[in-house]
């Protein structure tokens, strides 16, 4: 195994645009900036004092990026969170004796914990990432191989016509031109066959173990429960390893699911295996492409609800059952009265409580069985109730 001294040497590279991002934590107060100049200029200063020090920075931070509304969180908080995290990073590097299996597990968390919860700094903005995938390519970790069962793999049967529904239109890759003018413009959703085909994800993905491989050690955000409407619902920071053993290929428990993730930003070597699509350049506003990530075991799901964005939901590993209603039939969909809530329905399409939700039938219902290599363009506004049939790793593209 490479020695601590390596590996500090290289991660110190890694320091010259920072110092210059020190310039975008002006605010910062006089203590804690004074600290982080000294380490960042004298790498000897940093010690196992040092290591209490820029703790002690990070958690001030993370508290005051709590407080309130997290939308109107000062940037010089979150940065500094991300500048701090990568001195703490090279402190634990520094400060190690031996290079552990146990201790790289603890470098990737530091980094995630500053991915997260601090953002990037205009003059290194992959600062954390890069740090991350330095790491990755020592291949430090062994490659753990998860124990998989067959049993959770077998998808759940479903009848098309159980649902009295409307099959949504399935097409071949069709022209820019024609998928602008029938489905962009007309705001009509549609399946699309035959346009990722050349994705590495669509063969790399369905082994379980190119994740753990790959980031098994790092953190991501989990969502716990049913759903977001339930009460007992919650959200878990755990490593893609354990989310993996823990969840996937479990039937009993709770469910786990990486919901709505933006994992290739904080994993940019996955990102490597996909492709944005070229439909998505139909934009109105000169702003970039918002990607999420969906993995989760058979069973997962989406309640009923509407995004604002265009969406084109890929499918790569397993199926997904989708019922879709246009925005004209709202007033059938019964949203909830909570502002939290408000754009999404209290309605299970898959069984429908008409005594309850009597307008509901008079809803148009839309649906389709997504499977690998197909992608579901959602128009905005449109309603979608979105269930795993299988163990399913999905990618949203989202624009305006």
């Amino acid at each position: 195994m490479l020695p601590s001294s390596e590996i500090f040497k290289s991660l110190v590279e890694f320091k010259t645009p920072v110092f210059v991002a020190l310039e975008e934590v002006a605010d910062l107060d006089g203590t804690c900036k004074s600290l982080i100049n000294s380490y960042l200029t004298e790498t000897d200063l940093i010690d196992l004092l040092a290591i209490v020090k820029i703790q002690a920075i990070i958690d001030y931070m993370y508290e005051q990026v709590n407080i309130g509304n997290w939308k109107e969180v000062k940037l010089y908080l979150r940065k500094t969170i991300t500048i701090a995290s990568y001195l703490l990073l090279l402190a634990k590097v520094k400060c190690t004796i031996e290079v552990t299996e146990s201790l790289v597990k603890e470098f990737y968390k530091i980094i995630d914990f500053g991915i997260m919860f601090g953002c990037p700094v205009d003059e290194a903005p992959d600062l954390l990432q890069n740090c991350a995938s330095y790491l990755n390519s020592l291949s430090l970790l062994p490659h753990s191989i998860t124990e998989t069962s067959n049993k959770n793999q077998d998808k759940v049967n479903v009848e098309n016509n159980k649902y009295n529904a409307n099959l949504i239109e399935v097409i071949d890759c069709p022209s820019m031109e024609h998928f602008y003018k029938n489905y962009i413009v007309a705001e009509k959703p549609v399946v699309l066959r035959n346009c990722i085909n050349h994705w590495p994800a669509l063969s790399k993905w369905r082994d379980q173990n190119y994740f753990i491989k790959l980031a098994g050690a790092r953190t991501v955000s989990i969502e716990i429960g049913r759903d977001y409407t339930e009460s007992e619902w919650t959200q878990k920071l755990m490593t893609i390893e354990d989310f993996i053993k823990d969840f996937i290929f479990q039937t009993n428990g709770s469910t786990g699911y990486l919901a709505q993730y933006q994992l290739f930003e904080q994993i940019p070597e996955l990102k490597e295996d996909i492709i944005e699509p070229e439909y998505c350049c139909f934009a109105d506003k000169d702003e970039p492409v918002d990607v999420m990530a969906w993995y989760g075991p058979k069973g997962t799901l989406s309640p009923l609800h509407h995004d604002p964005k265009k969406n084109l939901l890929t499918q790569v590993v397993g199926e997904k059952q989708i019922f879709l209603f246009s925005p004209q039939d709202s007033e059938f969909l019964y949203p909830h009265e909570h502002e939290l809530l408000h754009n999404t329905s209290k309605v299970d399409p898959r069984q429908p409580d008409l005594l309850k939700y009597p307008k509901y039938k008079d809803a148009k219902v839309y649906y389709c069985v997504l499977s690998p290599g197909q992608m579901l363009y959602i128009p905005p506004k449109w309603w979608h109730f979105v269930e795993s049939l299988s163990i399913s790793f999905s990618v949203s593209f989202w624009w305006n």
